[in-house]
């Protein structure tokens, strides 16, 4: 069972030079007077001794001529921290072996974590994914190993449907690319990947568009062929802020207040036959 991890204030002490490596015994000695005793100085021992393992394995995920990053180099040491804090000495396998479990993980989630400035699924899947698509992809790529059989062979070692590699290839292949960059190259090819939003119709949104304003142009004409009174009857009660009621309607027009709605009802049902059916008409508020 995992040991929790404990709350101190006191750090590790930096390492100045390497430290001796441990013997199997000193080092299952140090584990245990950290986790029966709370052994801060044990604990320090322990780690100082696996500091270089850390490094290494920082040095291996650090990408660039920079040479190693610091900031991997600190989450390769919180790794260790972690490991110390649950490794149990009587499971009967060595610190580095149970460490290199913890650094490698804590390394992953911090380069997955700083891999964009959109925000990524942290899932254990996704994780999985990051970890190891390009592995596998690059053994997919051995001669005959590719084609179908060896994309099946990647979406089942990532627990994954083949369906969804093209979308994570996508996700996690490249970076972030700037909004400046400009979308075509020089010589007129992609300078940047795009995507088919499958959803988006152009010609179709084109083509309301283009009906949605000849049906406003029929309405307007449609109202102006209405009787003068009917016409302010209609703008007074839909296309006024806020509409008028039949009531004042009625006084402003010295008329009944049945009179005015018989006169809008005319007017309406004039507009509905002058202008065609169509998605517009669902826009009229009458």
């Amino acid at each position: 069972m995992n040991k929790p991890l404990r709350q101190s204030t006191t750090k590790a002490r930096p390492v100045s030079g390497r430290a001796p490596m441990l013997t199997r015994e000193r080092e299952a000695a140090l584990a245990r007077a950290w986790r029966d005793e709370g052994s801060i100085e044990a604990r320090n021992r322990l780690v100082e001794a696996f500091a270089p393992l850390a490094v290494s394995m920082a040095r291996r995920f650090s990408s660039g001529e920079g040479g190693t990053d610091p900031e991997l180099v600190q989450h390769a040491h919180l790794g260790l921290l972690k490991a110390a804090d649950r490794f149990d000495p009587d499971m009967g396998y060595r610190f580095a072996t149970y460490a290199a479990w913890w650094v490698r993980a804590e390394l992953q989630d911090q380069r997955l974590a700083n891999w964009s400035i959109v925000k990524r699924g942290n899932s254990a899947r996704a994780r999985k994914v990051f970890a190891n698509l390009g592995r596998l992809e690059q053994n997919a790529a051995a001669p005959g190993a590719g084609g179908a059989q060896g994309e099946r062979r990647i979406a089942e070692a990532l627990g994954v449907a083949p369906s969804a590699l093209d979308r994570l290839r996508q996700q996690f292949a490249t970076g972030d690319v700037s909004l400046n960059r400009p979308a075509v190259g020089e010589d007129g090819d992609d300078a940047i990947a795009t995507l088919v939003d499958d959803a988006c119709d152009v010609e179709g949104e084109v083509t309301r568009k283009l009906d949605r304003r000849q049906f406003y142009a029929g309405l307007a004409a449609a109202m102006r062929r209405l009787p003068e009174r009917e016409r302010e009857i209609v703008m007074a009660c839909y296309m006024q802020d806020p509409p008028m009621t039949l009531e004042a309607l009625g006084t402003r027009f010295s008329l009944s207040k049945e009179r005015i709605r018989q006169l809008r009802e005319r007017a309406l049902k004039r507009l509905r036959e002058a202008l065609p059916a169509g998605d517009s008409a669902g826009d009229l508020p009458f």
